[in-house]
């Protein structure tokens, strides 16, 4: 229903246009996927309005790119960036063109797009306007520079990225003019900005094909020419681990399960890709996700093969007192994500060691009781006061294995028994 009222309202903006005198059509990515059925996250307008033409024929818009001609057109229920037809000039350090120059022609407009499959347009009738065989590519599944692909890269860099991604998340080829030419400009990569180059590898990692993303990464050698380089097999590699041949990667649902799971494959510890994401310059939050569960995975691992001090137990422990130490180290939340990192190791690695944790972790997670200090029905006041004792690194100590014993349903998360505990251990500790 959403996506019906987008298209509604973008036809107003064209017919809007059109009224005034002016050409609009969509463009780009819209065009691309309402030819293939496929889902539309937003449309895009080009017209031959100047921007403060269309500021002018709209009551309610943004400033948003007014030096590359784009104003943001904000209808009811959606808004639409509307760019004036353009052509740019020559391109400086492999990224951005030096100036724009606004034009009239729809056709040189669309010449200096990156591939054919964005290049073509669609008036407000549904015709569509496609000067460089966009639309056969699309039906051959073929992804093609527009012109000279060696310019296209040339002129920016960062398609070269944006070509793997639209060839992986479209199930195309690339074709073999710009394949070449994307293998041999792979060193331009060195001037695009970490961020942007960052931004793409998590659309591919997080997309329909990461495995086929990663392959076809490692076959052209981009990882290799990163701005901010990165010491990871992902550079190293003259091919894509096995498992990625078994889509092993698609397996996982979820961008830090498959951040991890990408890691794991690259056989990298918890530290090493959390000094890569951070040159990469990933988000923060997306980097203690995934180095969270890489740690949880190095430790859960560790306590599968044997014992754990704080069980007194020396040989294998039961599920349940793996996770519920897990749960204690990680927070739930963190272990019930890694068992199902688990269940693919055991499926795509063949790690026999942890099928009983996959199997049956789960279920024994849910009986663990607690796994926060937070949630113990005792708290450092209370403790204080019943022991007559100043706070100090003691406390959290004390809380932390109250919360262990806890979590092991070795004592109920009840108050009195509680206090009982730590006026035992400290008296113990006394003696």
């Amino acid at each position: 229903m959403s996506e019906s009222i987008m298209i509604q309202e973008g036809i107003q903006v064209l017919r809007r246009l059109e009224e005034a005198g002016y050409e609009a059509v969509f463009v780009g990515g819209c065009v691309r996927d309402r030819l293939l059925g496929r889902p539309l996250k937003d449309i895009d307008i080009a017209t031959s309005a100047l921007p403060q033409d269309v500021v002018r024929l709209f009551p309610r818009t943004a400033p948003t790119g007014l030096a590359h001609g784009t104003v943001t057109v904000i209808m009811e229920t959606h808004t639409f960036e509307v760019t004036t037809y353009r052509k740019e000039s020559e391109y400086e350090q492999f990224r951005r063109p030096k100036e724009v120059e606004f034009i009239s022609d729809l056709d040189e407009d669309l010449r200096r797009r990156d591939f054919t499959i964005n290049a073509m347009a669609q008036g407000p009738d549904g015709s569509c306007i496609d000067p460089f065989g966009g639309r056969d590519d699309l039906d051959k599944g073929i992804v093609r520079c527009v012109g000279d692909p060696m310019e296209r890269f040339r002129e920016d860099a960062l398609r070269m990225l944006r070509g793997i991604r639209f060839a992986c998340e479209y199930g195309f080829e690339l074709e073999d003019g710009t394949w070449r030419a994307l293998v041999r400009h792979a060193p331009l990569l060195e001037h695009v900005a970490t961020e942007r180059v960052t931004a793409e590898l998590d659309r591919m990692i997080e997309g329909r094909s990461p495995d086929r993303a990663v392959a076809l990464l490692v076959e052209s050698g981009l990882p290799r020419h990163f701005k901010e380089p990165v010491e990871w097999p992902l550079a190293r590699w003259e091919r894509a681990p096995e498992a990625t041949e078994r889509s092993a990667l698609a397996k996982l649902d979820g961008a830090a399960l498959r951040w991890a799971g990408l890691f794991i494959l690259m056989e990298c510890e918890a530290e090493q890709a959390r000094e890569a994401m951070k040159r990469l310059k990933f988000a923060g939050k997306k980097s203690d996700a995934v180095y969270r569960l890489l740690r949880a995975d190095e430790w859960m691992r560790s306590r599968a093969d044997g014992g754990d001090s704080r069980t007194g137990v020396e040989a294998e422990p039961s599920v349940f007192e793996t996770v519920a130490l897990g749960a204690v180290e990680f927070g739930r939340p963190v272990v019930r994500e890694w068992l199902r990192l688990a269940g693919w190791r055991v499926e795509m690695m063949g790690d026999d060691g942890l099928r009983r944790l996959a199997a049956e972790g789960a279920a024994e997670l849910e009986r663990v009781p607690v796994d926060r200090i937070a949630e113990l029905a005792v708290n450092g006041t209370d403790l204080t006061g019943a022991l007559d004792k100043p706070a100090g690194p003691w406390l959290g100590r004390l809380l932390y294995e109250l919360l262990t014993e806890a979590a092991l349903r070795r004592l109920p998360n009840d108050r009195d028994v509680l206090l009982n505990e730590a006026k035992s251990r400290a008296k113990r500790e006394t003696n």
